[in-house]
């Protein structure tokens, strides 16, 4: 996926696609989440921070949105949608959906393909992190978590992979449960996800990830508070194949690709870094 254009990937997405609908659904149920801006190309993002920005900016957006960290922020996006099970992207939500308006017999932190996923993907988010801004990591940290695509990542990460399919734990709420999961099995879902990342090192989104945990941390804790609302939110535009594992394992196997969230969000991240950072270079 490193060749990937991010114009490539915005292109995939209309306003009306799933994934685009729940994405903003989703921030608008948690207080203070960013507005959902929709980008169809790096030049969006940035009209998006400055309307009258110069063409010498989006000359020099464009020659950023090329850069290999960028492309490998798309593909961190993509992996994290497949997973190395096929449904990664489904587990979240499924769960959610599952807990809200099914069968609440049994507490969603007994899941381990959940749990698992939550820690892979707060990985994977560290690295998209790692490589979606210059500097040193605290500067890496403080442009991903100010970031308006950012600030959407974290908050979505909080909201479908944490608050909601772990609504019944207490320790969400109380800013203390993605640490907690990576104590227990951190160094398992390391392993994982260096083993479906074809020789690309993982080292930097370690190091990375103590400096947006907190983040994230508060991020799902704000979520926690406002389960409800967001299920609900959400609902509307789940597909109807949501309805079991088994039928969402099965539309995936077929090639079904319906809700490619953090590629989206992966896009949208790496527009916005390319536009910010011509607009500070020029």
């Amino acid at each position: 996926m490193s060749d990937v254009s991010i114009d490539g990937v915005l292109s995939e997405f209309s306003p009306t696609d799933y994934s685009v609908r729940i994405l903003e659904v989703i921030l608008k149920a948690i207080p203070n989440a960013p507005t959902y801006s929709h980008y169809r190309s790096v030049e969006d993002a940035v009209r998006h921070f400055d309307p009258n920005a110069s063409a010498e900016v989006y000359a020099e957006a464009r020659a950023l949105s090329n850069e290999q960290d960028l492309k490998d922020v798309l593909w961190m996006g993509g992996l994290l949608d497949a997973g190395d099970k096929g449904y990664a992207v489904y587990t979240g939500i499924r769960s959610a959906m599952n807990w809200f308006f099914g069968d609440k017999s049994q507490g969603l932190e007994n899941d381990d393909q959940q749990r698992n996923d939550a820690i892979m993907k707060a990985l994977g988010v560290a690295y998209i992190a790692w490589n979606a801004f210059p500097g040193t990591v605290a500067q890496k940290a403080a442009a991903f978590r100010t970031s308006s695509a950012g600030q959407a990542m974290l908050a979505y990460y909080g909201a479908a992979e944490v608050a909601l399919p772990f609504a019944d734990n207490a320790l969400v709420g109380g800013g203390s449960f993605i640490s907690t999961l990576m104590a227990k099995a951190g160094g398992a879902q390391t392993a994982r996800l260096s083993s479906m990342a074809g020789g690309k090192s993982m080292e930097e989104a370690q190091g990375m990830l103590s400096s947006i945990i907190g983040p994230m941390e508060q991020a799902a804790a704000i979520a926690s508070k406002h389960v409800a609302p967001i299920a609900n939110a959400a609902k509307q535009y789940v597909p109807t194949a949501m309805g079991g594992a088994d039928k969402v394992a099965g539309v995936v196997a077929s090639g079904a690709d319906m809700l490619p969230v953090y590629r989206l969000l992966t896009a949208r991240l790496a527009a916005e870094s390319a536009a910010l950072r011509a607009l500070k270079r020029v």
